[in-house]
């Protein structure tokens, strides 16, 4: 089984990046942790300095999940993608990786985002191409 986690460093994130290692441990799937840089990838025009705060807070996120899997000797893959809506790209990446389900926490680390923009994981589990499993 291919398991996609997404993960932004939040309590929530970090439950599912939980749920991930059980689902290894358990039933020996393949888990890829994904964070997503919360800025457009093909825009020049962005401050370098806020890119590579933005850019660092999701490979901080990443690399706090990912030690989650060390600490237990487990292999995983990470992925970091860029880009203004977080739902859209980690539907992406399950379809294009033709995984089986995909594990996101309830809520993330913004509330004004999910107010103006709606929930990640309500956009994930409407358009997922696989199973969603939504952790508290």
């Amino acid at each position: 089984m291919k398991v996609l986690v997404a993960t932004d460093g939040s309590e929530h994130s970090m439950k599912a990046v939980q749920r991930g290692l059980e689902l290894v441990e358990k039933q020996g799937a393949q888990v890829t942790l994904m964070s997503v840089g919360y800025f457009p990838d093909d825009v020049d025009e962005m401050p370098p300095n806020i890119r590579e705060k933005l850019e660092s807070e999701a490979k901080a996120a990443l690399k706090k999940a990912k030690a989650v899997f060390d600490a237990k000797n487990i292999p995983v893959e990470t992925v970091l993608e860029a880009g203004l809506v977080p739902a859209n790209l980690i539907i992406r990446k399950a379809t294009e990786g033709k995984f089986d389900r995909i594990v996101i926490g309830s809520t993330g680390q913004n509330a004004l985002e999910r107010i103006l923009m709606g929930s990640t994981a309500a956009k994930v589990v409407a358009h997922a191409p696989c199973e969603v499993t939504v952790v508290r």
